[in-house]
């Protein structure tokens, strides 16, 4: 029996929350692109294709569609049929902003009560920008922006961007947007979602005085990298032997405060501080931190807090690798936003079970060596079709089953690993035509 305060989510409540919301009417009236939309009697009910978006369409679509109606067929020996094109047309009525309602609710809910794991108190953080391939079309072209590839086609390429609880595993806000915006810019829409008493952990891409500025403004805190060249006084504090410095930043440049001004504040003196931080290579780097406090914030602490970073990398690793988030089943803008967007929700639902699972499977053996996590590929994979039923059923033996499936080869936890960062590799496409059957 769980104990409020054991830092344990109740990730079945959570389920059940975003559960009721799908069969709401005013979800639904929320989610139709056009008033009409769902009123008549269809084979895809705006609850179905809610659900079919969810179940990871990553073989052909025809298949897909097959499956997913003898799942939810009432009746087993006719199921009803239902055509490509009637499903494009059914998802054409879907506003891609429903799964990002969704996944604000699954956050909202998870953070409701303060109890989950922190840093000293804070909610640790981070953002990070990357791309996305499509699959070819000229609407993805105008839309998204497109790179030359070896043969001179032209092919479309979305930037994306994520805020992560490092410590949660939640994605608390994901944009995917053409790939002529900037990181900044993107890094600037998740603003609203940060709150006092979050932690910050940013790479060198996000180096920027009236970054720094506007964060101490919004009581919002953190450690960033910072690139060589950034500022005299950083680049004079790399060469000294002090490896803390509080400096007081008096001007910035005339960009900075442009940029300050869109969001509506004036730039004044603030204080920051410059921590070193030795590689085990011998490299030196700079953070820029809002902590100040050098007797509440010890210099040592700092290497291993910034390298808390490295789980935002994983967690793209996982979305492109296991989840395949680029795998898309269709070729129109919108099918891009619902499939991108759903595919996070269903990262978050992961989270949830996953820690729900990890507590319990820890618990019932405590004589192990090492701490236990479940297999992230291998879980992801166990939640097709069976998490549809969680959503279908109010019987919870279905959750309670993919839990036990969760537990299957979990990984041991070992301490004092190093990784190297990933390197740049040829990824595999996923071309349209050629959509796996099996």
């Amino acid at each position: 029996m769980r104990k409020k305060g054991d830092n344990m989510k109740d990730s079945i409540k959570i389920i059940e929350t975003i559960k009721n919301e799908i069969y709401s009417t005013n979800f639904m009236s929320a989610s139709k692109n056009n008033e009409q939309d769902y009123t008549r009697n269809r084979k895809l009910s705006f609850t179905s294709i809610i659900l079919f978006i969810l179940n990871s369409l990553k073989s052909t679509l025809q298949k897909e569609l097959t499956n997913f109606m003898e799942l939810i067929s009432s009746s087993a020996t006719t199921p009803k049929k239902i055509s490509k094109s009637a499903f494009s047309q059914s998802r054409a009525k879907l506003n891609p902003d429903s799964f990002t309602h969704l996944n604000n609710i699954l956050s909202r809910e998870f953070y409701s009560d303060n109890d989950f794991p922190k840093w000293k108190g804070f909610r640790l953080l981070s953002m990070d920008g990357s791309t996305c391939q499509l699959p070819y079309s000229e609407q993805l072209k105008a839309h998204f922006g497109y790179v030359t590839g070896n043969h001179s086609k032209n092919f479309p390429i979305a930037r994306t961007s994520c805020l992560y609880d490092l410590l949660n595993n939640i994605i608390i806000d994901s944009k995917i947007d053409s790939i002529h915006k900037g990181e900044y810019t993107l890094a600037q829409e998740h603003f609203d979602k940060l709150k006092k008493n979050d932690l910050l952990i940013l790479d060198r891409g996000y180096g920027a005085i009236w970054l720094f500025y506007y964060l101490i403004q919004r009581r919002c805190d953190f450690v960033v990298r910072l690139q060589q060249n950034f500022i005299k006084e950083a680049d004079d504090f790399r060469d000294s032997k002090e490896f803390s410095k509080i400096i007081e930043i008096e001007d910035c440049h005339y960009k900075s405060k442009n940029q300050l001004a869109q969001l509506g504040i004036k730039f004044k003196l603030f204080k920051l501080r410059l921590v070193k931080v030795i590689l085990d290579n011998g490299e030196i780097e700079v953070l820029a931190t809002s902590l100040i406090d050098e007797k509440e914030y010890l210099t040592k602490i700092f290497k291993e807090l910034y390298f808390m970073r490295w789980d935002i990398e994983t967690n793209y690793d996982h979305l492109k690798n296991q989840i395949e988030i680029e795998n898309f089943s269709g070729r129109t803008v919108l099918a891009i936003e619902q499939d991108f967007y759903a595919s996070i929700l269903m990262a978050n639902f992961q989270s949830l079970i996953i820690k729900d699972t990890e507590k319990e499977m820890n618990l019932e053996d405590k004589k192990k060596k090492h701490p236990y996590k479940i297999n992230r590929n291998l879980s992801f994979a166990y939640m097709k079709d069976r998490f549809i039923r969680i959503l279908l059923s109010d019987d919870p033996m279905y959750y309670e089953q993919l839990k036990e499936l969760f537990k299957v080869e979990p990984v041991p936890i070992r301490g004092g690993r190093k990784f190297e960062r990933y390197k740049k590799v040829r990824r595999k496409k996923y071309f349209m035509n050629k959509r796996r059957a099996v």
